[in-house]
């Protein structure tokens, strides 16, 4: 579906920091190729697609990569302008488990702008190398948003968030 028909469906924005994996979920989630990498000169933009579950269609919107909503570089801008003004349905916040502390800045920033957010713990595989454990229920029961761990290079696992996906929209309508 092209992009420009995707004003009438349930849109899901993908937020975090760099390097999390947020382009890797929005291709497996939209079937696109969208090129990855957060470095200076490169053009930060919006890459938007679409992405079927349960025979719903949703607009799928991956969001330049940042730190932080707080400051002025472009990305920071581009990410805050977007979710102040557009006010998607869903924000899906990824982080990174081996570097959670800091990924959580951003959760708690997006938090202030929408009670309208999941987080998906990505890279739970890593985490497991070196010996990390993270407690999906209680970052649940602290942040008062729904949480899933997986590891999205996995085809399973995509299908397993899609499933939470659809579960959390399903729950807001």
């Amino acid at each position: 579906m092209k992009n420009s028909n995707l004003s009438s469906v349930p849109m899901i924005a993908l937020a975090g920091n760099p390097n999390v994996g947020k382009s890797t979920i929005f291709n497996a989630l939209t079937g696109l190729h969208q090129h990855t990498g957060n470095w200076s000169g490169k053009t930060v933009d919006l890459a938007r697609g679409s992405c079927k579950i349960q025979n719903k269609l949703y607009s799928i919107v991956d969001l330049p990569g940042c730190y932080s909503l707080c400051s002025t570089s472009r990305e920071e801008e581009i990410a805050r302008d977007f979710l102040i003004q557009k006010n998607p349905q869903l924000v899906v916040i990824i982080c990174d488990p081996v570097s959670l502390e800091r990924n959580l800045t951003l959760v708690l920033q997006i938090l202030r702008f929408t009670s309208h957010a999941l987080l998906c713990i990505n890279l739970m595989d890593q985490a497991a190398k070196k010996g990390i454990h993270i407690s999906c229920s209680t970052l649940e029961k602290e942040l008062h948003i729904p949480v899933i761990g997986i590891t999205a290079r996995r085809k399973r696992e995509i299908r397993r968030l899609k499933q939470f996906l659809d579960a959390c929209m399903f729950q807001k309508a």
